[in-house]
Formats: C-alpha cells, sequence, structure tokens
C-alpha cells in the first residue's frame, strides 16, 4: 500500500465528512458534536465501570464463571450487531471504489478506510470500551496471564467486524441482478431475525427443566405427603414425624446439591462444545484457558480468529474489486428460441394498476394500487413488514406455550397492544413515506393530483397491509385469550381508529422531516440530528396518540364498577361513535395536510432525490 495514497484517501474521506457537516447546517454540526461529547463520556465511563468489575467482582471466582461471563459479553454484542446489521444488509461505502478506477492509485487503501469507518458505530462504543476495561480489570486482579485477554478482543473484533464486511460485500454482489435482490435481502433478513430469536425459542422449551424433574425427588415428595397424613390421623408421634421429616430433608438437600452439581458440569460441558464449535466462542474459552494457566489454546484462538479476520477482509477486497470491474458474475447467455404460441383470444384481464377503488377519486385509487405494489416490489419494505409478522409468530407461541390466567378487564388491552405493536413496526415506513420513493417523487411533484390524493392513496396501501397483519393479530388473541362478543365486535372500529390517528401524525412527519434512503437498506444517506430527533420523538408519542382509542373501555369498565346501565355495550357503541369522528376528523385535517405538502414539496424532492440520482 503506498503511504502517500493512503494519505490522499485520508484526505478525502475527511472533506467528505466536513462537506457533510456543512450542508447539513450549524444546528446539526452542534449537535452531533454534543452527541460525539457524550459518547466519549459514555465510552470512558464503560471502561472505568468494567474496569473495576474485573478488578473486584471477578478477581476470585472459578474460570467456569469467567467463561460465563465473556460468553453473556459475546452474544450481547452478537446481538445488537445482527439488529444492526438488519438495517444495512448491502454495503454502503463512503469512497466508492469504482471512482478511483481510471487513476493510477492503490485501491487497497480506500478499502481498508471503508472498512475502518464501518467500525464507527454504537455497538463499538459501547462495547469494545466495556471488553477492554474487564480485561484490564482481569490482568490487576487475577494475574500477568490474562495480558493474552487484549489480543483475544483485538482478535474476536477483527473477525467478526471482517466477516460482516465480507458478507456484506457478497450480498451487495449478488444484488447486482435486481431479480434476484428482493430474495435475498428478505432471506436474509428472516434469517437473521430467526437467528437473533433462539435463546428465546431456547427459553420457551426450557430443556433443563428435564434435569429438576428427578425421580428420588418425586418419590420424597410423596413419602413426604404420607408422613404429614399419618401425623394427622395421629398414626406416629410428633417426635417420630420431626425425626422421619428431617431424614426427609436431609436426603432432599443432598439429592438437590447432586442434582444442581450435574446440572453445572452439563453446562459447562455444553458452553465448552459450543464455544469450541463456533468461532465467537473462542474469546470466552481464550479467558477459560487463560485463568487456568493454560497458554497454548489461547494462543490458538488469537491465531485462528486473526486469520478468519485477515483471510476474511482479502476475500471482501477481491470480491469488491471483481464487483467493479464486471467479473463477478459475468457470464455468457445461452439464448433459445422459444417456440410460438397462439394468439390469445381472450382479452386480458384489468392489471392492479388500472384497478379503480369505489368512492375515490381517479388520482387516488391510482396512487394507492401503484404505491401498494412499490411495497409488495420493494426489498426495503420487505424488510420491515417481515418484522411484524415474526412478533405474531413469536409471542403467539409464547402465549400458546405460556398459558396465564389474565384479568377480563386486562384481555381486551391485549389485541390493541397488539396491533400497536405492528404499527410501532411500521413507523420507519410510514413516517419517511417519501424517502423510499427516492428520484420517484418528481412524479408527485409534477402530476397534477390533489396532494390529499396522494396522501390519501399512500394511506391507503400501507392501510391494505396493516389491516391484514392487524386482523391476524386481533383473531390470535381472540383464540388464546377470548373476550365478550361485544369487545372483540369493538377491537375493529378501534383498529380503523389507531390506524386514521396513526397515519396523521406520520403524514405530518414524512412532510417536516423527510430521509433520503439507500436503495436496498434502510440507512438513511446524510442522516441529520433533527430529522432523526424527531422520528425518535414519534415513537415515544405513540402511546399518547392510541390514548383516545382507550376511552371507550374505560368508560365500560367505570360503568360496570358503579353498576351504570347495566348490559348496555358502551365499549362498542362508543368505539363506532369514535371511529366515525376520527374518519371525519382525518378528512379534515388531509385536506390541511396536502396544503403543507404542496408548500414543501420542493424542500422534499430536494432532500429524497439530491443523492439518488
Amino acid at each position: 500500500m503506498n503511504r502517500q495514497h493512503l494519505a490522499t484517501f485520508l484526505w478525502l474521506r475527511w472533506r467528505l465528512r466536513v462537506n457533510q457537516f456543512k450542508r447539513g447546517g450549524i444546528a446539526n454540526t452542534i449537535i452531533m458534536a454534543i452527541l460525539a461529547v457524550i459518547g466519549l463520556f459514555v465510552a470512558a465511563g464503560l471502561l472505568i465501570a468494567s474496569f473495576f468489575v474485573g478488578l473486584f467482582a471477578l478477581g476470585n471466582v472459578s474460570p467456569t464463571v469467567l467463561m460465563y461471563v465473556w460468553d453473556g459479553v459475546v452474544v450481547a454484542f452478537l446481538f445488537l450487531w445482527a439488529i444492526g446489521l438488519l438495517t444495512e444488509l448491502q454495503r454502503s461505502e463512503s469512497l466508492s471504489l469504482q471512482k478511483f478506477l481510471h487513476l493510477p492509485v492503490s485501491l487497497s487503501g480506500a478499502f481498508l478506510i471503508n472498512y475502518i469507518s464501518s467500525l464507527f458505530s454504537v455497538h463499538m462504543i459501547v462495547f469494545v470500551p466495556a471488553m477492554i476495561g474487564l480485561s484490564l480489570g482481569l490482568i490487576f486482579s487475577r494475574g500477568l496471564a490474562m495480558l493474552l485477554l487484549l489480543p483475544l478482543v483485538a482478535g474476536f473484533v477483527l473477525m467478526v467486524t471482517a466477516l460482516t464486511y465480507q458478507f456484506q460485500g457478497w450480498l451487495a454482489a449478488l444484488m447486482v441482478n435486481q431479480r434476484r435482490r428482493r430474495t435475498v435481502i428478505v432471506f436474509v433478513t428472516a434469517g437473521l431475525i430467526l437467528v437473533c430469536q433462539l435463546p428465546n425459542l431456547l427459553n420457551v422449551i426450557q430443556p433443563w427443566k428435564q434435569l429438576q424433574e428427578d425421580e428420588t425427588l418425586t418419590r420424597l415428595a410423596e413419602k413426604e405427603t404420607a408422613l404429614k397424613g399419618s401425623y394427622s390421623a395421629n398414626k406416629i408421634s410428633a417426635d417420630e414425624f420431626n425425626k422421619q421429616q428431617e431424614e426427609i430433608q436431609s436426603e432432599r438437600q443432598a439429592r438437590a446439591e447432586e442434582l444442581k452439581e450435574h446440572l453445572s458440569q452439563q453446562a459447562e460441558q455444553t458452553a465448552g462444545i459450543i464455544n469450541l464449535c463456533a468461532p465467537p466462542g473462542w474469546l470466552p474459552l481464550g479467558a477459560l484457558e487463560a485463568a487456568r494457566g493454560s497458554f497454548v489454546y489461547s494462543g490458538l484462538a488469537i491465531l485462528g480468529m486473526k486469520f478468519l479476520g485477515t483471510a476474511s477482509l482479502w476475500r471482501a477486497y477481491r470480491t469488491t474489486l471483481r464487483l467493479y470491474t464486471g467479473d463477478f458474475g459475468s457470464r455468457k447467455i445461452k439464448v433459445v428460441a422459444a417456440a410460438p404460441q397462439p394468439a390469445k383470444t381472450r382479452q386480458s384481464s384489468v392489471t392492479l394498476l388500472e384497478r379503480r377503488l369505489p368512492r375515490l377519486s381517479e388520482h387516488a385509487s391510482a396512487i394507492a394500487m401503484a404505491s401498494l405494489r412499490a411495497l409488495l416490489r420493494a426489498p426495503e419494505a420487505e424488510m420491515l413488514l417481515l418484522t411484524p409478522i415474526i412478533l405474531v409468530l413469536v409471542f403467539g407461541s409464547l402465549l400458546l406455550t405460556r398459558r396465564m390466567v389474565m384479568p377480563d378487564a386486562v384481555r381486551p388491552l391485549l389485541s390493541l397492544g397488539a396491533v400497536g405493536m405492528i404499527m410501532l413496526t411500521m413507523i420507519q415506513l410510514m413516517g419517511n413515506q417519501f424517502g423510499f420513493d427516492r428520484s420517484g417523487f418528481r412524479v408527485f411533484v409534477l402530476c397534477s393530483a390533489a396532494r390529499k390524493d396522494i396522501l390519501l392513496g399512500k394511506n391507503l396501501a400501507f392501510g391494505t397491509l396493516a389491516f391484514v397483519m392487524g386482523l391476524a393479530a386481533i383473531v390470535i388473541a381472540q383464540v388464546v385469550y377470548p373476550v365478550r362478543l361485544d369487545y372483540f365486535v369493538a377491537t375493529f372500529p378501534q383498529l380503523v381508529s389507531m390506524y386514521l390517528l396513526f397515519c396523521v401524525f406520520a403524514n405530518l412527519l414524512s412532510i417536516l422531516a423527510p430521509m433520503p434512503i439507500a436503495a436496498g437498506s434502510l440507512k438513511p444517506l446524510n442522516p441529520k440530528v433533527i430529522p432523526i430527533l424527531l422520528h425518535m420523538a414519534f415513537i415515544f408519542l405513540l402511546p399518547l396518540i392510541f390514548g383516545p382509542v382507550l376511552l371507550p373501555l374505560g368508560v365500560e369498565l367505570v360503568a360496570r364498577a358503579y353498576g351504570w346501565m347495566p348490559g348496555v355495550p358502551f365499549c362498542l357503541v362508543l368505539s363506532v361513535l369514535e371511529c366515525v369522528a376520527i374518519i371525519y376528523g382525518y378528512r379534515f385535517i388531509l385536506f390541511w395536510q396536502g396544503k403543507l405538502l404542496q408548500a414543501r414539496e420542493q424542500k422534499i424532492l430536494e432532500v429524497v432525490a439530491s443523492r439518488a440520482e
């Protein structure tokens, strides 16, 4: 690697960052500086806190407990790292190598800078200082043998980040084929989400309970029950009862200790096998061997993780070059002449985009159909829409496997909570409707449609998916925890009310805080702090937005508590009336929001289409 080329790439990266801050404005620069200072304080605090944990809390624990601690750190890091990976499956590069291919420079420097830039994330700020501090604390408390933890941590970070970088580059190469793009994104996203749910599914199965169902403990429990029955029937004296009960208690305690020891040994053996087979587990296993004074395996773990990380970076670099030079996946396609097909005599059916929705204008109907087709085809939308489906499956399985006694007053809230969770997962899409359009927003700017029809069409397209998933959640909740018929019927107008209230604020957020989204990912391009803060505020205000929907249920509970008009379904009647009022209010607010959209459409176009070209 040429040092002069590397210095030039570093200067270019710095200038790009400075220009990005200048485009964001003074307020954005100040807020970013404040967040950077807060990040430094958080990193320093975690470094000091983890140092004292390693120095005082873990100084005298067994090597096995030390392995469990590092296992927890590794699992937490990988879990948050996978969540971050979901937001940006396809790798985005700050310095595009394609722009340097015609220059006589070494591209390895630009690739290295792109890789280092990918390391600056919240997960690194949280975990890397914590792991370094924990390692330093263990060095001071357990001796110089724990010095191996520092290269172990460095090898672990290198291995995970390099493998992730290679994986993202491989996905980017696969997505060159646009027809394959959606399938890759959807299946990879679903796979990552399911992997993240493995601990939850393991907790549902609870295989460790099988070890606690011991025949000896069952026999002792039956013996104690028989002993109490004999004492109650005055068949044995009090002294004999106390003597036999003490024997049973001592035997039970001994058996419990034996089972606990057996469970501990089996857990240690299982954790050791998992750590040995999974490369991320080499860090905890290396810490275990270093605490025992064995340096051979720790050294092998360091070499293995660094080898995997270096090999992954080299492979990622070669794949990136092949992608930009057109060598990746290039092959000749053999064209086979198709047999002549007979002419169709029937007239083709009406396509989705040509359908007309009743009681809607032609513009609103066309925008709704086109937006629905775009949602069904866009990989970003499919990534987000998979989340509520998986949530329904995961939480539905939990409810089916763990039936709890739930009060009747709480049961109607279960379906509303499920609907609220589904809409929470749609915030990133509906709160930034025009950001996902990118350059396609020009169509709305140039068309003659009323701006309220644009918002209405967008809301109807999202509403189709929201109502399908919401109805599924309501039916599942009714099957698992059934409620009265009037409560169940009332959930349908409540679903409509919740969605319309959600649309009002989502439309406002889309107009006031648009953010451009990179194609094939969920990561904003050149994100500004103020729009991000507005989106975060919308998430926290969501329970207050849905608050009016709970008023009919509250009136019903108060009426039942005081005995007012028994037999009258207050919740159903008030929910229907409230839904009608919200529909009329939505139509009025939509007209006002259309004017706001017309006033800001040029600004929105400048934001969402500036980097999409």
